[in-house]
């Protein structure tokens, strides 16, 4: 049983135990009445903390479904090949996987535009 069903099955149990310490009052029976009303008060004791759980339990679920709709972060690339941090762009050697297309120079402004979304890759939640 979820935290929700016992919650609830403690609110009728409560709610049942009530209505037993009243018809057991009307009947003149004053200890079964006495233990209706403290077994009552036992029930809506349990029924409170378990409705307080069922709530903290659907806040922290409705968080990680929030939480899991978001986009994974994009990976940086792995290097091609072992020549790849020294070579400035270079044709970086005999055995690079790297599409020839890639070897270019960029330009100013290619340069600066590849900056600002690596450094938006690599930061958090700046992405855009």
């Amino acid at each position: 049983m979820t935290t929700r069903l016992y919650a609830h099955a403690c609110t009728a149990a409560a709610v049942l135990f009530t209505a037993a310490a009243c018809y057991a009052a009307v009947n003149d029976a004053g200890w079964p009445a006495l233990g209706s009303i403290y077994t009552a008060v036992f029930f809506t004791w349990s029924a409170r903390r378990c409705h307080t759980q069922a709530r903290h339990e659907r806040a922290v679920e409705l968080r990680l479904q929030r939480l899991n709709d978001r986009p994974a972060p994009v990976e940086p690339l792995a290097p091609c090949c072992s020549f790849w941090l020294h070579s400035d762009g270079e044709v970086h050697g005999p055995h690079c996987t790297r599409p020839y297309d890639a070897r270019t120079r960029l330009t100013a402004y290619e340069e600066q535009e590849f900056h600002r979304i690596a450094s938006a890759l690599q930061t958090p939640g700046t992405a855009s």
